[in-house]
């Protein structure tokens, strides 16, 4: 459908009707090929050729800004002062990846962007829970794995991408649905069951970026944000438990970085993962912006400063699409596409 609309001028006549003010942000995660990799495809945002071509297209059709920038543009009654689409590129979870691959290309590029970082991958270095089923699951030799806990589920591997995939889709969805309340016993029962043992600290030192290179983009005009410290959904935690996330995640950037550290990116940011509080929380913390993973622009007086919608950027997001979707956003403030 997006080649279509490209073909026959629909997404060149929707970029020139879409110059209402707005402010698209575009998030990715990490930058690479997923069919290389060990760990899990859910968060490979785009190849480094189709980021090239996607950092390209907002710069050449949006006004693209400084995380910087858009806090000065905005005021407390979610007045951003723009005058026309404006773009934001971000990243989530601070993967190795952003420093060796993305980072060049914005370089190249002379486009700037913005870095969330979950402290507590750095502090404490892990593989992630989402990575780690990937790892387990893609390095088994078995092709049946029963676990019996936190419920009997039944995996079956039959060594095919399509079922790899089926199987490690499953397992996340443990997670997701909040049923694994035990995070290290479960790690252990699927490693177990799968005869898999990985080196937990060496993966996750090598999966992530250094302090070092941190403090690199951030002295080449990148910014750093706060992607909280152990990139938990806020809202299932007390009150006392979000507040320490928001702070000790914004004291270890602030003591790291040498910068004030004033917005953050919800971990997971779709609907029930934040709330009221959270936001209120947030906003206690000394953060001025905040951003969830809810799709859509922001237009002057119709957006919530801890609450901003983002773009969200698939692998599977070719040119075209990824052109269409951004002229629909702008346009329309949602897409189908």
């Amino acid at each position: 459908m997006a080649r279509a609309f490209n073909q026959l001028g629909l997404t060149r006549l929707l970029e020139r009707a879409a110059r209402r003010p707005a402010v698209l942000v575009a998030t990715f995660h990490r930058i690479g090929n997923p069919a290389n990799e060990a760990f899990y495809d859910g968060v490979y945002s785009a190849s480094p050729e189709a980021f090239r071509a996607q950092v390209r297209h907002l710069r050449d059709r949006f006004r693209l800004v400084t995380l910087d920038t858009l806090i000065a543009m905005a005021d407390a009654d979610s007045e951003f002062a723009v005058d026309r689409p404006t773009a934001l590129i971000t990243f989530d979870d601070g993967y190795r990846d952003n420093f060796d691959v993305a980072f060049p290309i914005l370089q190249e590029l002379g486009a700037p962007a913005t870095f969330f970082i979950p402290t507590g991958f750095y502090s404490r270095p892990q593989v992630p829970w989402w990575d780690h089923t990937a790892y387990v699951l893609k390095r088994t030799s078995k092709t049946r794995i029963t676990l019996d806990w936190p419920e009997p589920v039944d995996i079956h591997l039959e060594q095919s991408p399509r079922t790899t995939a089926n199987a490690i889709a499953a397992v996340v969805q443990l997670y997701l649905d909040g049923k694994v309340d035990d995070e290290a016993r479960f790690r252990t029962h699927l490693e177990e069951r799968a005869e898999v043992v990985l080196d937990d600290n060496a993966l996750g030192q090598a999966l992530f970026m250094t302090w070092d290179q941190v403090r690199h983009l951030a002295d080449s005009g990148m910014t750093i944000g706060s992607h909280a410290h152990d990139h938990r959904a806020l809202t299932s935690l007390s009150e006392t438990d979000q507040r320490h996330e928001l702070i000790e995640s914004k004291r270890i950037l602030e003591y790291e970085v040498g910068r004030e550290i004033e917005a953050l990116a919800y971990p997971f940011g779709w609907a029930g993962t934040f709330d009221d509080q959270t936001q209120r929380l947030t906003h206690e913390a000394g953060y001025r912006l905040a951003f969830s993973s809810a799709e859509g622009v922001n237009r002057p007086g119709e957006s919530d400063l801890f609450a901003l919608r983002r773009l969200n950027v698939g692998y599977h997001d070719s040119a075209p699409l990824f052109r269409a979707r951004t002229a629909l956003q702008t346009s329309f403030g949602t897409s189908f596409l």
